[in-house]
């Protein structure tokens, strides 16, 4: 497997990150990123979290794409996508502590900060700031939980296609055709007519 973990690693991208989304944050967190995030590597196809394991830390993608799915009757239904910037993690088992349903799988070689729930919750008590950047986290991923419930409960295959389009273009440009198809819920056949319908209107 094609897997390293470095201990120490110049975080620069994750502490750029933060200074630009949390207000009055500066270089005064590189210390504690650097003292606290780790580096992972994962290849092309490597699965960072499996069904059934306790997700124990939170994720930053530095490079590459990733997804998340659930197997049902043998079945593998893609949940969503991470991107660069993208916090990740199973949210579910991490709060509760208990085996999680979803696998994480990187759709290629891949690079992502992490930190142990533990270390996060530490920081939360020793800083308001901390407690500001967990925050950041988990409204990103409500407001992914948010898009998906959205789109699943007032949208058909077309609309939802149409919706990824205008508010993740990152998903229609970079993550394959299958797994796109997987997420609707539909076939590659089905999503290469919408497609087709899709060109002809334009």
């Amino acid at each position: 497997m094609c897997l390293k973990i470095i201990q120490r690693f110049p975080l620069r991208e994750l502490a750029q990150y933060i200074k630009n989304h949390v207000p009055g944050v500066g270089d005064e967190l590189l210390p504690d990123i650097e003292e606290n995030f780790r580096i992972r590597f994962l290849g092309k196809g490597e699965h960072l979290i499996r069904e059934g394991e306790v997700c124990k830390n939170v994720y930053f993608v530095k490079k590459g794409f990733l997804r998340n799915y659930v197997l049902k009757d043998g079945k593998d239904n893609t949940v969503w996508f991470f991107f660069p910037s993208d916090f990740l993690t199973v949210f579910d088992s991490l709060q509760l502590k208990s085996p999680g349903r979803e696998n994480t799988e990187a759709l290629s070689d891949s690079e992502l900060y992490w930190i142990s729930l533990e270390n996060l919750e530490a920081l939360n008590l020793k800083s308001h700031t901390w407690e500001r950047i967990s925050r950041l986290f988990t409204i990103q991923f409500a407001l992914q939980q948010q898009a998906r419930l959205f789109m699943f409960q007032t949208m058909n295959a077309e609309e939802k296609y149409e919706y990824l389009c205008e508010n993740f273009p990152k998903i229609i440009q970079y993550i394959p055709n299958q797994y796109i198809a997987s997420y609707l819920g539909i076939t590659r056949e089905t999503l290469s007519r919408i497609r087709s319908r899709r060109k002809d209107r334009r």
